[in-house]
């Protein structure tokens, strides 16, 4: 038996174990989508779960998710008022910290001495950083109880950039407990529907995307695309499509989350693209694997962790690499079974059951149990 499940088959009871997961705000995203499934799981197991976001969001739906025996609490009011809700919220309780950019202010540092402290790393944060930060937050995630990573890739840039002792640093790969149907492959008309779920925002490169759809069909090939998120860049990209001509085989879904609504999306499409410059570990793909959907995914290190030989990848600075990828399974239905039986196998490396565990075996050692 590997390490990971003997870990599972010993921790399955959280009862006596109280924990706050703490984030900036609790909006529509990638982050707070790991911390619902994250929050959901323990509190399955029995522990005591709080979810603290420092801030209301402008979009706060994901609340809606979790489980209701979740606290969930949105702090208002002055800094001060704040940090002393938080002093009080975190008391008896492993404090685990979710930031979006992995910076956290020095003053909310403050406000968790003394508490057992870990904190996590979402993503490769290359494009928010600087000198300083990653300073400010090397002096202050040594002192950390755990510093937790979602990925290889992650854990290298903690190491890298933000100057952690590698010792300092657990993996522990996302994951999401999903109840996919059997997907049914219905692209025998020619054509191929692509599926991308990803916030509008630069570093997600979804220009490249659309790119790739108006020069597959330049060259005759029946691509469509539908798009699931929402962000800065949505008014820009719409007029890109318009200006590609691509308007009409592009639908534009915003900002859904809900699993009832996007899996039958999912199931639906062909395929799933991401040409991301920056991730940890997507969600979002995790998802599409667990649909059996073929990836076509960005040349990045965490897509390569993630999807493995489940996936062709593109230049992302290339976007006729993307194309012809798409070009590639268009038509060729096998291609597309033998992709996506390979992308649904390795959905099964991502166990929630493991994630949850390894998880609370993290809690149990900081609070010195």
């Amino acid at each position: 038996m590997s390490e990971p499940r003997k870990a599972a088959a010993a921790d399955q009871s959280g009862a006596g174990l109280r924990v706050c997961l703490l984030v900036r705000y609790f909006t529509v995203g990638g982050l707070e989508r790991v911390v619902t499934s994250l929050a959901n799981e323990l509190v399955a197991r029995g522990v005591e779960v709080r979810v603290v976001a420092l801030a209301v969001a402008k979009r706060n739906r994901l609340m809606t998710e979790l489980d209701p025996r979740v606290e969930a609490v949105s702090l208002s009011g002055s800094p001060v008022r704040r940090l002393a809700a938080v002093v009080r919220l975190s008391r008896g309780h492993a404090v685990h910290i979710h930031f979006g950019d992995g910076r956290i202010h020095p003053l909310v540092r403050l406000a968790l001495r003394g508490r057992p402290t870990v904190v996590s790393y979402h993503s490769v944060y290359t494009h928010k950083r600087t000198w300083l930060r990653n300073r400010v937050d090397q002096y202050f995630n040594t002192r950390a109880h755990q510093v937790l990573a979602v990925s290889e890739a992650v854990r290298d840039f903690c190491t890298a950039q933000v100057g952690l002792p590698p010792g300092r640093i657990e993996v522990v790969p996302n994951a999401i407990r999903v109840d996919c149907p059997e997907r049914v492959d219905e692209g025998g008309d020619g054509g191929l529907t692509v599926i991308s779920l990803a916030g509008l925002y630069p570093h997600k490169n979804q220009a490249a995307v659309l790119a790739a759809v108006a020069e597959a069909r330049r060259r005759g090939v029946d691509v469509r695309l539908r798009v699931i998120g929402d962000g800065p860049e949505m008014a820009d990209l719409y007029r890109q499509g318009l200006a590609l001509g691509i308007d009409e085989v592009i639908e534009w879904y915003g900002q859904v989350w809900r699993r009832d609504l996007v899996l039958p999306l999912l199931k639906s499409s062909q395929a799933f693209v991401s040409a991301s410059r920056f991730e940890g570990m997507p969600l979002s793909i995790l998802e599409a694997m667990a649909a059996g959907l073929p990836l076509v995914l960005s040349d990045i290190p965490p897509h390569h962790e993630t999807a493995g030989d489940a996936g062709l990848y593109f230049d992302p600075d290339k976007p006729q690499e993307l194309a012809s990828a798409l070009e590639s399974l268009v038509g060729d239905a096998p291609r597309r079974k033998v992709l996506g039986e390979a992308s649904l196998g390795r959905s099964g490396l991502f166990d929630p059951d493991v994630f949850t565990d390894r998880h609370m075996g993290v809690y149990r050692q900081a609070m010195g149990r």
